[in-house]
């Protein structure tokens, strides 16, 4: 039984995945390539936002390449780990001396699988959890990195946007003192007021640009960070099921009399979970009754002492 649940498990390749990462980002390009200038139809709009700062739009856009890479190879890493335990599941050889390298995610993993092989071939189901743990932790780690290069984005594009207000604030501060203490005709203020408007736009120009890049930026980064961790669980599920079957079956007896198995190789969790809470009622029920039965030898020892203080105090 545990071997048929050891060989049926089907490891999905993070391919898929990373095939729908490739078609959303063609789907972005195709949408930048028709806001461009270079389209069939040019359009200036987002060469225009880009000028506006070029120096936090290309920081926004640097940080948004860098995130579009990592996530690519958080899917990526995925598949150099289904070869290796496919190869080790598929391995004839008693001293798997043909096994490729393990990668750095399922280190760990490999070595605990070697070594049990080199023993029962099975695996104790503190190994198995240490392993799914392990696997778990390296995988939350790299997915930290996403996450903060996804709120980066977003807080440039905040910066810029403080950043293009404040230089808005202060324009049409200036532009008001100018016309404050400039004279003339009122057509020479209003060709001035013109003028010094330019200012102040170009302040809200670079607001809005990097609002613009780093709330887009996020937005990608965001659904490849989703597709690489929806491939990193797809593996992480196959592992645990496949290790189901490696497991070796665990049994145990609780106090009183009461028993429990869990039978992890056949897959039997519910079993395994009723019987212990079978136990754990059994020992219940005897903790109970050990901890009345003190109860009443307390009442009785309270009863006799206040006897004796009664007849005490009668004789005095």
């Amino acid at each position: 039984m545990a071997r048929s649940l050891e060989r049926s498990v089907k490891f999905v390749r993070p391919g898929r995945y990373i095939m729908n990462m490739l078609l959303f980002l063609i789907v972005v390009g195709a949408i930048i390539y028709y806001l461009s200038p270079w389209s069939p139809q040019p359009s200036p709009l987002l060469l225009d936002a880009f000028e506006a700062n070029p120096a936090l739009n290309g920081l926004i856009l640097g940080v948004l390449a860098i995130g579009i890479i990592y996530n690519l190879r958080q899917a990526g890493v995925i598949d150099p780990a289904v070869r290796w335990v496919e190869a080790f599941r598929e391995s004839v050889d008693p001293a798997r001396s043909r096994l490729p390298r393990a990668p750095a995610l399922i280190g760990a993993m490999s070595r605990l699988l070697l070594d049990a092989d080199t023993r029962s071939g099975k695996l104790s189901p503190e190994s198995s959890r240490a392993i799914l743990d392990s696997i778990g932790t390296r995988m939350d780690e790299g997915r930290e990195m996403g996450r903060y290069l996804m709120n980066l984005l977003v807080f440039l594009g905040l910066l810029g946007t403080f950043w293009g207000l404040l230089e808005t604030v202060n324009a049409v501060a200036a532009t008001i003192n100018g016309l404050a203490s400039a004279g003339g005709s009122p057509e020479d203020a209003v060709s001035q007021l013109i003028s010094n408007l330019r200012e102040p736009l170009s302040g809200m120009g670079t607001a809005f640009s990097s609002s613009l890049f780093g709330l887009g930026g996020s937005l990608i980064v965001g659904f490849l960070d989703l597709q690489a961790g929806q491939s990193q669980n797809r593996f992480y599920t196959d592992l645990e099921d496949w290790l189901a079957g490696m497991t070796e079956t665990v049994r145990a007896s609780g106090k009183g009399g009461a028993s429990y198995s869990a039978d992890i190789a056949d897959g039997d969790l519910v079993g395994a979970i009723q019987a212990l809470e079978a136990a754990l009622a059994a020992n219940t029920e005897t903790q109970i009754k050990a901890a009345a039965g003190q109860t009443a030898e307390l009442k009785d020892e309270i009863r006799a002492l206040n006897r004796t203080l009664i007849r005490v105090g009668g004789k005095e």
